[in-house]
């Protein structure tokens, strides 16, 4: 935790966790998966629990969704008002669509899309409304599944949800954590 008290700004935030979190995920057999193009990365779904923040500080390593409730911790701590949200692909058929959570914090009347773990857009990313950010975020998502996924539909690409989400009770599961951050569909106002 004392790590945590050094950090004073997001800025120095974004910096740590980007010299210090991997992507990957701790499983429940108490492994360390880093290698998503790997056959064991498939043990994702039966193996993988959210961590808390503390255990991501502890770890080095977690998804978006260990990322955020790392970032849910240090904002917290430090007074920020936050939002976290989680999106997917809403398909009826087996698709290989990631999902993304992330965080955005609110400062000087201004919205900031943090993002440690989505490499690609790493940074921190300021908006005037809530929704001008979440529309940003759904874009990259929808250019990145684009590029990156085989024989992605037009179609699918359009079903991309939106969720807002609570803090998520001690080490969810898979299926328990996707049935906590789809409970709350986010409306734009």
């Amino acid at each position: 935790m004392d790590m945590l008290n050094s950090i004073q700004t997001p800025n120095e935030l974004l910096e740590y966790m980007s010299q210090n979190i991997i992507y990957g995920f701790i499983g429940k057999n108490g492994k360390k998966y880093t290698d998503m193009f790997s056959e064991e990365w498939n043990d994702w779904y039966s193996e993988c629990f959210v961590q808390n923040g503390e255990e991501v500080l502890e770890s080095k390593i977690g998804t978006c969704w260990d990322q955020v409730e790392f970032e849910r911790l240090w904002f917290e701590k430090k007074g920020y008002t936050i939002h976290t949200f989680f999106m997917w692909f809403e398909v009826n058929k087996e698709n290989n669509y990631p999902t993304h959570t992330f965080l955005i914090y609110e400062s000087n009347d201004k919205y900031y899309w943090f993002e440690n773990a989505f490499e690609a857009e790493r940074g921190i990313h300021e908006f005037n409304s809530l929704d001008e950010a979440i529309e940003c975020v759904k874009a990259k998502q929808v250019a990145y599944v684009k590029n990156n996924v085989p024989n992605t539909s037009l179609e699918d690409l359009e079903k991309l949800v939106v969720y807002v989400y609570s803090k998520p009770a001690y080490h969810l599961g898979v299926e328990e954590y996707l049935e906590h951050v789809t409970s709350i569909n986010y409306v734009n106002d």
